[in-house]
């Protein structure tokens, strides 16, 4: 088998994040957040390095060994930067790299989000905390030099601008760019965090005056993809929406809104998309954008995945901000997920024509696909970021102006090559669901979009096992990203396929709908039950079935790995041969209790699981309700201070489980104490987790051989 990626390659221990770049005259300035690769409990990291460098230069540290700071922001011109690192908002000059603090904020608060510039010499910020405790919004004073010698006293913030509600967040914020014009546009998540609010406010006076605010729009589901808003040079707002259609126009009334919601009628009425809103005021009409040649809500406008971004995933603005660059990839419009890709495309939109004109750039190379992401844009090219699953992650640079010799240029070098050598591209697949839930009669079978890993190595003929490796969410995607995890598992000698079921993102609004209210566990489940089908009957070299299929998840993924580990055959025997559940659910009565991401369970279940309408089906999902039923080996990790999926739910499943009749059954379970969803806080637990998992498989998935046990490579006697 080829060379296996270690623990902290897995989890991405050193990593390159938070890239920035900035075109300032004729010179590309470049920045990114090194973190090195020592992990402490508590602290995530042995420190994070500030990184800048300039095009054919040599990288040079900012910042060294800090424990928490963020990318830079460079200023429209590109003459200045700031960032945020603990406690304080820091300005700096691209031309020698000279910093100074900025402002410094109060005990008991901390930086959100991004800085966004106004002109040159402010910014609006974003800070959590205080008392109470609330997102807030604020101008930053004025810049000064630190030899200024008429300043007396520091400079105070303004604002605050804008507070979010109780239990509400800030996602984004710009300013206007029009001299004079103190228009500022917030991304508002309210406590439903399904669901935000576009707040104009207006600001009089200068920077210090009165705020007030306005509902522009509601986005009514947020995590397809965060909605955005930023001016253009003409004071127009170029927004990214997932809206809720009335009478085909965008819903913008909050209560009308929350009245459509609670009566269970907005699922099926909405559209993702780019819109414009010219007259920036509460009757002002939002049009649509179009982005791609298909019909406006049948593409992705953003760039989604289920692993580290590396940047902040947006749209960006030419420094005149009369041009956009957009990232879009086409969902499932109805004719078939052989439509669907999981693969970026980047397009230049001009607001200086009307209709804006649009065109795709280049940003092809060697037909890799990958998740591409505009970082600077210039009058002659684009800086974009680009990740796919045999690159953590890079700066990339392309004209604006194509033609046939056009070929991007890789402008960072972040990733080791001893690591790109153990990744594994995987081949894309599409099943077919003969058996989908809530579909018409006479409609096609569904068609599910997955990826396929082998192990790397074309050459080795030992057999492979198929494991089904579901992610997490279940509003999140596996898309053409950087998932380590995945070509580990491949190299491990499995055949992995990681499908998009039912409720996944990326394949348009009414299929991520699909597992809402009656499909929670029923729809997604039939989309696993109908890859194992896909995986029986695949002729693949060295398939080997000898022992079965394994179905495998973290978090929703654990939670349907419960579920397909209690699914029988017509024979009575369980569909899978072995399962893994990491930070499942098990039980929706207790998860929707103590979970901290409430809104989501409700918005999953339908409703709240004691009202009378969801009871009984908040108990017929519930692997609890089935785990007697257990008829096949199962492990279950889980951290014992998880407050996303609550710890309470998992031991009366185990014992359950354990009462099983049936000869086949068993379960290994293991509580890592102190540590929380993500089961990350030590490099010795991370490393624990994965050798679990790696000797459940190789006991309960592999055929035995005479040299190769769990406890050692070779037998001594």
């Amino acid at each position: 088998m080829p060379e296996k990626l270690t623990p902290a390659e897995i989890r991405q221990h050193a990593a390159a994040s938070q890239f920035s770049a900035a075109f300032c005259d004729k010179v590309l300035y470049m920045s990114w957040v090194q973190t090195r690769g020592k992990l402490e409990k508590g602290g995530g990291d042995s420190g994070k390095d500030l990184i800048m460098m300039t095009r054919g230069g040599f990288p040079k540290v900012l910042l060294r060994g800090e424990e928490l700071v963020g990318g830079v922001t460079f200023s429209p011109s590109g003459n200045s930067f700031c960032f945020q690192k603990k406690g304080s908002l820091v300005w700096g000059s691209t031309g020698d790299c000279r910093t100074q603090s900025w402002l410094t904020l109060p005990a008991g608060e901390s930086f959100t989000g991004n800085p966004a510039w106004i002109g040159e010499e402010r910014v609006l910020f974003g800070v959590s905390g205080g008392d109470p405790k609330r997102d807030r919004l604020f101008f930053s004073p004025p810049l000064v030099s630190d030899s200024d010698e008429n300043q007396q006293q520091p400079l105070r913030r303004i604002g605050p601008v804008f507070t979010a509600q109780e239990g509400g967040s800030l996602l984004s914020w710009d300013h206007s760019p029009a001299k004079g014009d103190g228009s500022v546009v917030v991304i508002h998540r309210l406590a439903n965090a399904m669901l935000a609010e576009i707040v104009l406010v207006k600001v009089s006076g200068n920077h210090d005056g009165v705020f007030v605010h306005t509902v522009l729009a509601m986005d009514c589901w947020v995590e397809y993809s965060k909605p955005m808003a930023a001016f253009l040079a003409n004071g127009a707002l170029l927004i990214r929406l997932n809206a809720l259609m009335v009478d085909n126009k965008p819903l913008r009334n909050t209560a009308l809104l929350l009245e459509k919601l609670c009566r269970g009628t907005h699922h099926h009425q909405t559209k993702h998309g780019l819109w414009i809103l010219n007259d920036v005021t509460s009757e002002g009409r939002l049009e649509p954008v179009h982005v791609m040649e298909a019909e406006h809500g049948t593409y992705d406008v953003c760039s989604n995945s289920y692993g580290r971004l590396g940047v902040t995933e947006s749209f960006k603005f030419d420094p005149g901000r009369t041009k956009v660059v957009v990232s879009a990839r086409p969902t499932n419009n109805g004719s078939g997920a052989e439509n669907v890709s999981y693969s970026d495309e980047v397009y230049l939109l001009d607001f200086r024509k009307e209709p804006p004109l649009r065109s795709r750039i280049d940003t092809v190379r060697n037909n890799i696909k990958g998740c591409k992401i505009p970082v600077a844009v210039s009058e002659t090219g684009i800086v974009y970021h680009f990740r796919s699953p045999t690159e953590s992650g890079d700066l990339y640079l392309t004209n604006l102006n194509y033609d046939e010799k056009t070929i991007p240029t890789r402008l960072t070098e972040t990733m080791p090559l001893s690591l790109k050598q153990k990744l594994v591209a995987p081949k894309e697949v599409v099943i077919s669901n003969n058996n989908a839930p809530f579909r018409e009669q006479d409609s096609p079978p569904l068609e599910i979009h997955a990826l396929l890993f082998s192990p790397s190595n074309d050459d080795c003929d030992c057999p492979i096992q198929p494991l089904l490796w579901l992610h997490g969410g279940p509003m999140a995607q596996y898309s053409f990203d950087y998932n380590p995890l995945l070509s580990w598992l491949a190299n491990c000698g499995y055949l992995v396929l990681a499908p998009n079921f039912s409720g996944s993102t990326g394949n348009g609004l009414d299929y991520m709908h699909r597992v809402l209210g009656e499909g929670c566990g029923v729809a997604d489940l039939s989309d696993c039950l109908a890859c194992a089908k896909w995986l029986r009957t695949l002729q693949e070299p060295g398939l080997d079935l000898s022992r079965g299929i394994a179905v495998a998840g973290h978090s929703w993924g654990g939670y349907l790995s419960y579920m397909c580990m209690l699914e029988s055959n017509d024979d009575g025997e369980s569909i899978f041969s072995c399962g893994i559940a990491a930070a499942g659910i098990t039980d929706w009565f207790i998860q929707q209790r103590y979970t901290e991401v409430r809104y989501y369970d409700y918005a999953l279940m339908g409703g709240w699981v004691y009202e009378k309408e969801v009871q009984a089906r908040a108990r017929a999902v519930s692997p609890v309700s089935k785990a007697k039923d257990l008829k096949a080996p199962l492990l279950v990790l889980h951290g014992d201070q998880d407050i996303d999926v609550p710890f309470q739910q998992i031991a009366p499943f185990v014992d359950a489980a354990k009462t099983s009749p049936h000869p086949n059954a068993s379960i290994e379970y293991h509580a890592y104490p102190g540590e929380g969803h993500g089961m990350s806080g030590t490099s010795e637990v991370q490393a624990d987790y994965l050798r679990r998992i790696q000797n459940f498989l190789r006991i309960h998935l592999k055929p035995w051989d005479f040299t190769s046990n769990p406890h050692g490579d070779l037998t001594a006697y």
